[in-house]
């Protein structure tokens, strides 16, 4: 049994993403992790081929995004690289997720005796004080096995669905739910909802009444106005995830693993 990671990524450093933790977090479960990069001009893919260069299991693919049509570009991306993965499973990274290092060897047990076609996991949001994690639970599809067909459909899932061709669900009723926690960072970091909102408004579909108006109000937000200095003593309070040198998550947090 072996298994097969997917990401595509484009200038995450400039839109905050903790993507070098989340590809960390999750190399120890994968037997190869296929990583497009999508055109970055910040530094990102300078990052990801030291990161290759480190670790042999990471593939690196140069699928460029296309401006007002990101989504469908990724949808691309992503059937390209499920053509050429090896793994008999499929894994969809995500560059603002976390799998703490205790649940790894749990996770690959898991899928290893699973006859499941899918598995979700809870996802939970590390709220911006890193203080807690928030009570909302989300349970996005993020393994399933590679099969002929399986695709992804960005425009209208994001990444968090498995669909067959022709068109219909693996998991129609959602119930495949394993017993362990996706740490979703995004929002933690001062800035990156501006950040997004910008990318959302400038590169995903320049011209978007609701994406443009987003983008706007954020600019006179309060995280706007002061985006670095919200929260001026991050550092000392991320504390916890051993092996992950940036974005530490408090050890108290992850009390709602598995045991």
């Amino acid at each position: 049994m072996t298994i097969s990671a997917v990401l595509s990524v484009r200038n995450s450093i400039e839109n905050g993403y903790p993507f070098v933790e989340s590809i960390l977090s999750v190399l120890p479960i994968v037997d190869e992790y296929l990583i497009n990069d999508g055109g970055s001009t910040d530094g990102t893919l300078e990052v990801l081929h030291r990161l290759a260069e480190e670790h042999p299991k990471i593939r690196l693919f140069h699928m460029k995004d296309r401006q007002s049509e990101r989504w469908d570009a990724i949808c691309e991306q992503y059937l390209k690289m499920y053509s050429q993965a090896k793994g008999d499973w499929l894994f969809e990274g995500q560059a603002d997720e976390l799998i703490h290092e205790r649940d790894s060897p749990k996770i690959k047990r898991f899928i290893e005796t699973t006859k499941w076609p899918i598995i979700r996991f809870h996802r939970r949001e590390v709220v911006n004080n890193w203080s807690q994690l928030s009570q909302d639970i989300y349970h996005p599809a993020r393994i399933a096995r590679n099969v002929p067909g399986l695709y992804q459909d960005w425009n209208k899932y994001g990444g968090d669905e498995f669909l067959m061709k022709p068109l219909y669900w693996i998991d129609p009723d959602r119930h495949h739910k394993s017993p362990f926690t996706l740490y979703h960072l995004y929002n933690m970091f001062p800035g990156n909802e501006y950040n997004k909102k910008r990318n959302d408004a400038q590169w995903l579909a320049p011209g978007d009444v609701s994406r443009v108006s987003n983008f706007g109000n954020t600019t006179s937000s309060y995280i706007y106005r002061k985006p670095e200095s919200v929260y001026w003593n991050l550092p000392k309070l991320a504390v916890g995830l051993v092996g992950m040198e940036f974005y530490r998550v408090r050890e108290e947090l992850f009390t709602f693993s598995s045991p």
